[in-house]
């Protein structure tokens, strides 16, 4: 029994994996579980993470709690993977989920649960199952759970089932420290993304009429690619835009309970010409070949997997300064208050009035981003799938 949190941290190689070389060579058995697979940084980090996996030689399946049919869903399906649903949406919280997920992971060597509720019902699945060994990440610095007492005890027994819990940054780490038992073995593991070729980047040159309808090459273009939430907080962008020059337009590419509330306020504001919501698209890549900035304005990110993706196209990427994305983002100059829609728009316009300037940081901001390349992730997640089995064959 390991007596106090271990913490273990593994640094990125951007010339490949030479410090992520496998502990062993051994085919797993690997079933993820999560809620569904509809747009959100723990989701879009399944889709890019287990096809990795998978041509590292292990059987990866995927459990949901139900099926949305999203553009995720079926793109995990084209790469091979299977994937399993449950039940409808209505019914995730149906304690009898547990029985059914007992007997589709008992033969797994690994099972690795993503976000409430399949945290709670994945670990109460595995009790009685000797085999294997039981993974969760968690993906944020906050949770409503947190907020209360009793919830927080539930929790402190829920996270004691697992022999391993990785948070995607140090931020999250510092949060889920103080709501897990000791014996909790804790491992920071960065989040990743497929970064893009120079080739696939030099194909992007279509005309931003030809992505956006109302746009034109003479607007100056800031993108925003998330869910419609409260975290998200697309709201202190829509409010900065009011305060910034008519030529720049904000993209929206999301969905989410929110999003009429924002379309409200975009209305409110007198924007709503220059606010464009674009509901789930595929071709995020071609968004940010158009955009001239990223911006995330969340209220807390564990991570902020989608500034990494629009650095890697060198966008800068304005951020909101909160635990987690400030790190990733790693650059002041690209951090304002949280909520603060006049700083916002004040390193907006910084940005708009300094061409060289924009260019100078996207380079920069690239290179920022080639530490986090999905082929390290990957293999630092089967590292510590190997280090946990050895670790209870030892026992």
């Amino acid at each position: 029994m390991v007596k106090n949190h271990q913490t273990f941290r593994i640094y990125y190689s951007y010339n490949g994996l030479k410090n992520h070389q496998i502990i062993r060579k051994r085919e797993m058995n690997i079933i993820h579980i999560i809620n569904a697979l509809e747009i959100g940084g723990a989701e879009r980090l399944l889709v890019e993470t287990l096809p990795e996996i998978k041509q590292m030689k292990h059987d990866v399946k995927v459990i949901l709690l139900y099926s949305s049919n999203s553009y995720f869903e079926k793109k995990l399906k084209q790469n091979g993977i299977e994937v399993i649903a449950l039940n409808h949406k209505h019914e995730a919280y149906n304690i009898c989920l547990i029985a059914k997920l007992h007997q589709l992971i008992k033969d797994a060597d690994v099972v690795h649960s993503h976000l409430f509720p399949s945290q709670y019902w994945a670990a109460l699945a595995h009790c009685g199952i000797k085999k294997g060994i039981l993974v969760t990440t968690e993906h944020s610095t906050s949770n409503t759970r947190a907020k209360y007492w009793l919830t927080t005890q539930i929790d402190k027994c829920i996270y004691g089932l697992y022999d391993g819990i990785i948070c995607i940054s140090e931020a999250t780490a510092d949060f889920i420290r103080k709501r897990t038992p000791h014996k909790a073995i804790i491992k920071v593991i960065e989040n990743g993304v497929r970064l893009p070729s120079i080739s696939s980047q030099k194909n992007l040159n279509s005309q931003r009429k030809d992505i956006v309808s109302g746009l034109s090459d003479t607007n100056f273009v800031l993108l925003q690619v998330a869910r419609f939430s409260t975290q998200k907080n697309q709201d202190c962008l829509i409010r900065a835009l009011k305060l910034l020059p008519d030529n720049i337009h904000v993209l929206f590419a999301g969905y989410g309970k929110r999003e009429e509330v924002c379309r409200q306020l975009a209305e409110e504001e007198g924007v709503s010409e220059r606010t464009h919501f674009l509901g789930m698209r595929e071709d995020i890549a071609q968004l940010w070949s158009i955009a001239d900035l990223g911006v995330m304005s969340s209220h807390w990110e564990g991570f902020g997997l989608a500034a990494v993706e629009g650095m890697a196209y060198a966008k800068p990427v304005i951020a909101s300064n909160v635990p987690g994305l400030a790190e990733v983002v790693g650059n002041k100059q690209l951090l304002f208050s949280p909520n603060d829609e006049h700083e916002l728009a004040v390193k907006i316009l910084q940005f708009y009035n300094d061409k060289k300037m924009l260019k100078d940081i996207g380079i920069r901001c690239q290179k920022q981003a080639s530490k986090f390349d999905i082929k390290n992730m990957a293999a630092q997640y089967v590292n510590f799938y190997n280090q946990l089995l050895k670790q209870k064959k030892d026992k």
